[in-house]
């Protein structure tokens, strides 16, 4: 009798466990994980053919890497797709100035890729040389030209007597201060009907090369400027925006040699500022510079209205 109920319990139990068991759910397939995306991407123009792309990177613990496509950005066709290192740079080469491009950067993992940040962006043409030597803008008091022409990817040294010609200039009477902007703001008597080129509410201060400048989005004045640079302080280079009458955006990098501005020379009053231009060939095709940021490190920027932006 007690080996039947012990048999009849057992059998019971093994009923329950059978059926607890059909009611558990199997085990479904792995979980897709969605990385983190990355963050804050910029682009700057390397040459011509060529746009660096910089970000912050995912916070995923499972990223693998990051996926670059690049997208015609007139028909929304892919042009090229490259799964990049973990990297927070990427150069894309093989571009043509003037033609405007959508960059997509997404994080990746084995599973899948993050949600997209993307920022449109056009090469440019680098310009470092003029008339055959280092591009120079020279002291007023010398023979030689204080001011700029910039056209179709060249520079062009002019005298204050051809001002009128001028896209922007410097103007050095202060013993302390270089003023650098465009003509009609450098109050020089000589140039009576300046080219209006327009100007950018934003410098860039403590740059050693135009690669170090990485922007987001375009934001240029409607007019001119001069920013007023202490000499005595400014010990790195600079960079600053325009755009010509023609509608041509340039980004002007002023160096700093020796940690000085404005250069000695062995001759008197030739002294000289050294610049490099990233120059856009096209038309109205814009740089990106950062919406509605004053300029930095003490410099001043005084408009032809009155207006002035102080940074301490």
């Amino acid at each position: 009798m007690k080996l039947l109920r012990l048999l009849a319990a057992s059998v019971a139990a093994l009923a329950v466990f059978v059926i607890v068991a059909c009611d558990t759910p199997a085990p479904g397939p792995g979980t897709v994980t969605v990385p983190t995306p990355a963050d804050s991407l910029k682009a700057t123009s390397i040459s011509a053919t060529t746009v660096r792309l910089k970000w912050n990177a995912s916070t995923a613990t499972s990223l693998v890497g990051y996926r670059v496509t690049i997208l015609n950005t007139v028909t929304g066709g892919v042009i090229g797709t490259t799964n990049a290192s973990t990297a927070t740079t990427f150069d894309v080469n093989g571009l043509t100035a003037g033609t405007v491009y959508l960059f997509r950067v997404q994080a990746r993992n084995n599973d899948t890729v993050s949600a997209a940040r993307e920022i449109r962006w056009s090469p440019a043409v680098r310009v470092t040389t003029m008339q055959g030597g280092a591009i120079r803008i020279y002291e007023t008091a010398s023979g030689f030209g204080s001011g700029l022409r910039i056209q179709g990817g060249t520079a062009l040294n002019l005298t204050v007597a051809r001002g009128n010609e001028w896209d922007l200039g410097i103007n050095t009477r202060s013993a302390d201060t270089l003023f650098i902007g465009t003509p009609d703001a450098l109050n020089y008597t000589a140039i009576t009907s300046p080219r209006l080129t327009k100007s950018a509410n934003s410098i860039y201060p403590n740059i050693d090369n135009l690669d170090q400048v990485f922007d987001t989005q375009v934001q240029m004045d409607t007019r001119g400027g001069v920013y007023a640079i202490p000499l005595r302080t400014t010990t790195k280079g600079f960079v600053f925006a325009i755009q010509t009458v023609e509608g041509n955006f340039a980004k002007i990098f002023v160096k700093a040699v020796n940690n000085v501005i404005l250069q000695p020379n062995i001759t008197p009053n030739n002294r000289f500022i050294e610049v490099e231009v990233s120059y856009q060939p096209v038309a109205n095709v814009p740089y990106a510079i950062v919406k509605d940021s004053a300029p930095q490190g003490g410099i001043t920027l005084m408009r032809r209205a009155p207006m002035s932006v102080v940074v301490d």
